[in-house]
């Protein structure tokens, strides 16, 4: 588990500070190796016998033990991440296609109907009915032609009662759906580009101000509650926000190989 006391750990142990950055470090109290970090660095101070080196090659493998478990942590809620994007995309293509069926089919009946009222005006020879027909039938083609620009907003049932996207937006400190490490990440100032506020403050402000514009406050209940009936557009935007966060999880990696290579140094 990261330590949340980390700063005050640094300022004692200047050793640390000393040889690897700000960065490393905290990347290392998110993995959970910092106290055998603390002990290494120990290590390396003390006269190297052999029994020294013994403990620090134990010690090293200790370390790359526990960060390469990091890894595959991260990896596999990437994967889950990637998983419920895709769910949420598969079902959306359906519904898309059930939409896409519904519009040719309104089209060739449009045109069938004013092929069928351009024949029945030029045969009538009775120009009062020739002018009922045309009339009624560019009516139905006008109507069928009108129902096919517009979607049918058909919906469907999704459920998430694990749901991914729910701590992002709700921001509680401790996260019971995200591993400790990954959301220690996520909310560590220092791991954000700018580094004034933290990754998962500028993701909620990311899809509050273009992924979430005027959207009602029962919409955003279903995107972050258990499940609900989803249109085709709101299962497209749940898998764009789960996307986006699989990018950032993925981007931890980064800075995980980024400690494994100070280690090696």
């Amino acid at each position: 588990m990261p330590r949340p006391d980390i700063d005050s750990i640094l300022l004692i142990d200047t050793s640390l500070t000393n040889r690897y950055t700000r960065h490393d470090l905290l990347m290392a109290n998110a993995t959970g190796v910092l106290p055998l970090l603390q002990e290494l660095n120990q290590l390396v101070k003390r006269v190297p016998t052999t029994d020294v080196r013994l403990e620090q090659v134990i010690k090293r493998q200790q370390i790359q033990q526990r960060l390469s478990l990091a890894s595959t942590e991260l990896s596999s809620f990437a994967a889950e991440l990637d998983c419920e994007g895709e769910r949420a995309d598969q079902l959306a293509t359906y519904l898309d296609q059930k939409d896409t069926r519904r519009i040719r089919r309104l089209t060739i009946f449009s045109v069938v109907v004013g092929a069928i009222t351009t024949v029945a005006t030029a045969l009538i020879e009775a120009d009062n009915a020739s002018k009922i027909v045309g009339i009624s039938g560019g009516l139905v083609s006008a109507t069928a032609g009108g129902l096919a620009a517009f979607s049918s907003n058909k919906t469907v049932y999704f459920a998430h009662k694990r749901n991914l996207l729910a701590d992002l937006w709700y921001q509680p400190k401790q996260s019971s759906v995200y591993p400790p490490l990954i959301w220690y990440v996520l909310n560590e100032k220092s791991f954000s580009n700018g580094g004034q506020t933290s990754i998962s403050h500028n993701t909620r402000q990311r899809w509050q101000g273009f992924v979430l514009t005027g959207t009602a406050k029962d919409q955003q209940e279903l995107y972050f509650g258990s499940g609900g009936n989803y249109q085709a557009d709101d299962l497209h935007t749940r898998a764009n926000m789960l996307n986006q966060l699989q990018s950032s999880v993925r981007s931890i990696n980064q800075d995980l190989q980024g400690l494994m290579l100070s280690l090696a140094n």
